[in-house]
């Protein structure tokens, strides 16, 4: 239901559109009806609103007045509709998450949209960084949850829940690597690397893969962004080391294909969902967990079955 009437509606549009025809357009309604709406607004305040031009209409001093009016009203008709909304009642709260980067691209935008159906008074404060970085807003209680990879917690944290997923190999859809069911690292040694940065190896498992056991391998960039580390493996510049986790829609648009590494070559990561100890859960946090739980499951069973392109 309309709170404004809509001659005011209808005049807004045609003041910001500077003419009739566009607002029509725009309002999706017979430019007649603009101008009838717009001549019956006149009729009952007795005074012309807006001047005829060859180009367009422009709004006379009255018709200034009366559009700082409306626009007044339509910044109290929307804060009328959130307090009828909290008259209402139901479940309101923030969740406070930090996350990994690859956990926010695809995976965390899709359940928060549907917890939102579930509780359409909940909204979100989200972050994202390095395991160190994420941990620390935990522990500085700036976060609800936490869902990284492979951090550790401590007296001060509890893991909720934690899922393993294996590391593979990406590279775009036409590499050589494709051919091959399962890689081995002498394998990759015959191609150019896109490795993390320093720092953010120092936080993960993929450290004893590229440095600890000193392989030869050729770099071709280090990146601090997971995105950009995609990016240039869609680029053909070089192949990297990942988890499937987050990669769902590359792999479904055949922009990636992930390939599992031969058993035993590096254990598998974990993705831990971690909370602060000791703070009893709002359902709906437990819920996000749930979901965030069963999204992480599907990655990673996607990864796995599409791991070789025709």
């Amino acid at each position: 239901m309309a709170l404004i009437k809509t001659g005011l509606l209808y005049f807004n549009q045609a003041v910001r559109d500077g003419s009739i025809r566009k607002a029509a357009d725009r309002l999706q309604v017979a430019s007649s009806a603009v101008n009838r709406q717009l001549l019956q607004l006149e009729k009952e305040l007795g005074i012309e609103l807006f001047e005829r031009l060859p180009r367009g209409i422009r709004p006379t001093a009255a018709g200034e007045a009366l559009l700082a009016r409306i626009r007044q009203w339509t910044q109290d008709v929307e804060g009328l509709r959130q307090d009828i909304a909290r008259l209402k009642g139901g479940v309101r709260g923030t969740i406070h998450i930090a996350a990994a980067e690859s956990i926010t691209t695809e995976i965390l935008p899709k359940c928060m949209a549907e917890l939102q159906v579930q509780y359409p008074q909940i909204d979100f404060n989200l972050i994202s960084g390095d395991n160190y970085f994420v941990k620390s807003a935990l522990l500085a209680r700036d976060a609800d949850l936490v869902c990284a990879f492979d951090v550790v917690g401590n007296a001060r944290t509890e893991t909720v829940t934690s899922v393993k997923s294996p590391i593979g190999v990406i590279v775009p859809p036409d590499h050589p690597l494709v051919r091959s069911k399962q890689i081995s690292l002498s394998d990759c040694l015959e191609y150019p690397l896109i490795a993390p940065s320093r720092n953010w190896l120092n936080h993960s498992i993929l450290k004893d893969l590229i440095e600890d056991r000193e392989l030869p391998f050729q770099i071709a960039a280090r990146v601090e962004r997971i995105g950009v580390l995609r990016n240039l493996v869609k680029s053909g510049l070089g192949i990297a080391f990942m988890s499937p986790i987050g990669l769902s829609q590359d792999i479904y648009d055949k922009k990636l294909v992930w390939l599992p590494l031969a058993d035993d070559t590096i254990k598998p990561t974990t993705v831990s969902l971690l909370i602060p100890k000791g703070r009893v859960l709002a359902d709906y946090i437990v819920a996000l967990i749930d979901q965030l739980k069963s999204e992480l499951e599907t990655e990673i069973t996607i990864g796995r079955a599409n791991n070789s392109i025709a």
